[in-house]
């Protein structure tokens, strides 16, 4: 099997840190909070697959990076209104929780600013 080498850029690098970082974080929440593990466990994968389907050189994916680039996007602009109701719901907003969405918001403002970068013909998948 011939597989191709891809350059990975430092906005790249940071993308794939911070979503497994975020990823990790919700499974720590997991087996903290037994009640709604499901969940947590659920929004962990959800981040680990939309990274997969960015970089994994699926090939059904292959042509669809901008679109899994946004949909990683809203996925953590979404986990992070709802931590928000949760918090105005429940009352509780934990240190963890407020790192994770500090994570959440540095991987979205990272993930813009790569499609950005992307669309000019800057980025390394162009």
């Amino acid at each position: 099997m011939n597989a191709a080498r891809v350059k990975l850029s430092g906005a790249d690098i940071g993308i794939i840190v911070l979503t497994v970082a975020t990823a990790a974080i919700h499974f720590s929440r997991a087996i903290a909070d037994p009640d709604i593990r499901v969940l947590f466990i659920l929004n962990g994968l959800g981040y680990l697959a939309l990274l997969s389907a960015i970089y994994l050189p699926f090939p059904w994916f292959a042509g669809h990076r901008k679109l899994a680039d946004r949909l990683l996007i809203g996925y953590a602009a979404l986990t992070l209104i709802l931590w928000g109701v949760w918090v105005a719901m429940s009352g509780e907003a934990t240190a963890l929780g407020r790192e994770g969405d500090t994570v959440k918001v540095a991987e979205i403002d990272g993930s813009a600013g790569a499609a950005v970068v992307d669309q000019r013909g800057c980025g390394p998948s162009s």
